[in-house]
């Protein structure tokens, strides 16, 4: 039998926690039995210092309220100093703040709480803030001071504006101190758009068209009818409208887009108004240099440019000036040259076609290479259909239209004298004064053309495939002459027909230069030690058949080059370092990209004839390098003494001055060069070539299947270095360079008179 229970009393209810209790909790954590603060939670803090050379003690502050002063009875912070009052005040949390925060109040303190030197009732505490209790001036003011720092993501937002204000603040006075320097733009700065004057090398026959030198312009924008101002825009500056003649986001693209292309690809990110600003200032504030202050100074002219006109007549002024080749500015005289019309005669399809001359008008250019300025017409009409400027029906049709060219004036330029020269100076003049500088005009260019030998040059390409090329099946050449002493490119023939085809063989295209290239291996060889009466094995190689002598014996190199013995170059190669080949073809002008392979050596890489040209010229030279150059001198035409006086111009370029000549090789390795060439004509494979007038030197040369045959010879005691290739554009021939050989001696025997 159980036992009777006794009465349990009535449970009674726990009684609830404090908040402070509650928060206590949250906040810490046992550890080996002692309560610690959670570091995962940030509690605010505050130091207190009793005199200035006191160490601080730290509180952290878990609970909403705390009691400061000298009693140890009545306060929880204790500072024990004679300016302190028993209770002299209380830190409470304010919790109707959305960030609750920490409030310090007087307690009708004796010496009061100041901050800085101003006495408080009570202050909200901040982060980082001081205050004295006491008077500040007095040594024994102890003084707290109050940490609670915002969240790492707080303080990056906080620094990172702070950063981006100060960079902002700091650009904005550069601007306006830039903007200071800006010459007045009203009125604007008188530049004149002129022609660019060609002349031979006689400085009296001009070879460039001299009905296209009258510069006109358009009074307003409406006069360029409605798709040349939309291609405009939608070609070089899409936020133009509302730019401040700088484009940010345009400059941020372009720069990710360059690093990304680690240089492959460069982009730039000039606004309308900025190329209006180098076209304007450019000789007297912006400058032609192509650096970072010139983009500067571009900017800050720009911004300037649209906060003293309008849109509309900063787009009219740079449709007006515009470089749209052949020495003509502004889309009036373009919409004549190339259309025979008026800008607001154009059609959709050929407002774009000129608007896609912009970038390069010398080589996107609808007479030169009519499918190439297609392209670009098309890549701005998809741009005007994105934009909304005109729909993809419209884009449609016009990408459908024929291009209708004015042919009268197309046949004027290419009859003009020496078209391939011509055409080839305009790429020499952006080299030398890059492409913004060149297309200012107002400018005269003394060239080195030898109009007799270029007459001469011509004629001989056309006899040759008039006479010869259906029988060994080439249709197209180019024929080049240097002079060797100085570098001066005498005559060009980029093809046998300018009207034709423009495109320039001479300079623009790359070929395989077959057995020309030997030139560099023998060099090499020698330069490296390599006695020329060494001699090589004629033993076929894997794939390469042996000497043509039929025999497996050896020959020197003087035989091996005059008889262009495949065997023998690769030898030859070898024993000089195929990496000593490549460095001794860049040190004599070669630019393509060469492979240190047995393919190299035999010519398999492409290469320019221009280029061929110059290495040749430069053993003729001694070893002396100089880059053949088509222009002899530069003068400024609005800068002239007597404007009728051409010598009283200003000299921008002297070659005399500016190209220099390189010692890119030994001049005992040149001679002994010299020497080989010489055996080539003498009795190697250039007998042909040989002429009546002086000594010849030279090499042949042939690439598989004869499609390209090449002869580069020189008349040493004229100076003179012809290189000369045949072939087609596509496809072999069945000719070898026996022909080639044989063109350029009956060109050079009319030359060389």
């Amino acid at each position: 039998m159980k036992s009777p229970q006794s009465p349990q009393p009535p449970s009674q209810p726990k009684p609830p926690k404090s908040k402070l209790m509650t928060q206590i909790h949250q906040l810490t954590q046992v550890v080996n039995g002692v309560l610690k603060i959670n570091p995962k939670e940030r509690v605010p803090k505050l130091e207190v210092r009793r005199s200035q050379k006191d160490k601080p003690e730290i509180y952290e502050l878990v609970g909403d309220r705390y009691i400061l002063g000298r009693s140890t009875g009545k306060c929880d912070i204790v500072v024990q100093t004679p300016l302190v009052s028993q209770v002299h005040a209380q830190l409470v949390r304010d919790r109707t703040q959305k960030k609750a925060q920490f409030i310090l109040q007087d307690q009708d303190s004796t010496n009061g709480i100041y901050r800085q030197k101003q006495r408080l009732k009570s202050v909200p505490l901040r982060h980082k803030m001081t205050i004295t209790l006491g008077p500040p001036e007095l040594a024994e003011a102890a003084t707290i001071r109050y940490i609670d720092p915002p969240p790492w993501y707080i303080r990056t937002v906080q620094y990172t504006g702070i950063g981006i204000g100060a960079i902002a603040g700091m650009l904005v006075l550069a601007i306006g101190y830039e903007l200071s320097r800006v010459p007045d733009l009203k009125p604007l700065p008188v530049t004149q758009q002129g022609p660019v004057e060609v002349l031979a090398g006689d400085n009296i026959k001009r070879l460039d068209p001299t009905d296209i030198a009258n510069h006109t312009e358009y009074a307003s924008l409406g006069e360029f009818g409605k798709f040349i101002p939309q291609a405009v825009i939608a070609s070089e500056d899409t936020s133009f409208y509302w730019n401040i003649g700088v484009d940010p986001v345009g400059v941020a693209r372009a720069i990710v887009t360059n690093v990304r292309s680690r240089g492959e690809r460069l982009e730039g990110a000039s606004t309308i108004t900025q190329q209006l600003a180098r076209n304007l200032l450019g000789k007297t504030y912006v400058g032609t240099d192509d650096s970072a202050g010139r983009k500067w100074r571009e900017a800050a002219a720009a911004i300037k440019l649209t906060f003293t006109y309008n849109k509309e007549e900063i787009l009219r002024l740079y449709l007006n000036r515009a470089y749209t080749g052949y020495g003509v500015y502004g889309f009036k005289d373009a919409a004549k040259l190339y259309f025979g019309k008026e800008a607001s005669e154009l059609s959709l399809s050929e407002a774009a076609t000129l608007v896609g001359l912009l970038p390069s008008p010398e080589t996107i250019n609808p007479f030169k290479n009519k499918n190439l300025a297609i392209e670009y017409r098309d890549r701005i009409l998809n741009r005007m259909a994105e934009l909304g400027m005109i729909t993809d029906k419209d884009a449609e049709r016009a990408r459908r239209s024929v291009l209708i060219l004015n042919e009268a004036a197309k046949t004027k330029l290419q009859g003009s004298v020496a078209p391939y020269y011509y055409s080839y100076v305009f790429e020499e003049l952006q080299d030398i004064l890059g492409d913004n500088f060149a297309r200012e005009g107002n400018l005269i260019v003394e060239t080195n053309l030898d109009l007799a030998m270029q007459k001469a040059s011509d004629e001989a390409l056309r006899d040759a495939v008039a006479r010869d090329g259906s029988s060994y099946g080439f249709s197209q050449g180019a024929i080049v002459t240097v002079n060797s002493s100085d570098g001066s490119l005498l005559t060009m023939t980029g093809g046998v027909d300018y009207k034709a085809s423009q495109f320039n063989r001479a300079s623009q295209s790359l070929r395989q230069p077959g057995s020309t290239f030997k030139l560099f291996s023998y060099a090499a060889a020698i330069d490296r030690g390599i006695s020329p009466s060494t001699t090589f094995s004629c033993s076929a190689l894997s794939g390469i058949i042996g000497c043509h002598n039929g025999g497996s014996g050896a020959i020197d190199m003087y035989r091996g080059f005059a008889l262009s013995e495949n065997v023998v170059a690769i030898r030859v190669a070898d024993s000089a370092g195929l990496d000593n080949v490549v460095k001794m073809a860049k040190n004599l002008g070669i630019t393509a990209k060469l492979d240190e392979t047995s393919n190299m050596v035999l010519g398999g890489n492409e290469v320019k004839i221009l280029e061929m040209a110059g290495a040749y010229a430069t053993v003729v030279n001694e070893g002396k390098y100089i880059k053949p150059h088509a222009i002899k001198r530069i003068l400024d035409s609005t800068d002239c003494q007597n404007p009728k006086d051409r010598s009283t111009c200003r000299v921008i370029f002297d070659a005399n001055t500016f190209v220099k000549p390189r010692q890119a090789i030994d001049a005992g390795v040149a001679s002994t060069m010299v020497d080989m060439m010489r055996g080539v004509v003498q009795f190697g494979t250039g007998r042909s070539a040989a002429i009546p007038q002086g000594t010849v030197v030279g090499k042949t040369g042939t690439t598989d299947e004869g499609r390209d045959l090449w002869f580069i010879g020189a008349v040493p005691r004229r100076n003179l270095v012809t290189a000369v290739w045949l072939g087609n554009d596509e496809g072999v021939t069945s000719g070898s360079s026996a022909v080639a050989a044989q063109v350029w001696g009956d060109y050079m025997r009319q030359a060389v008179r």
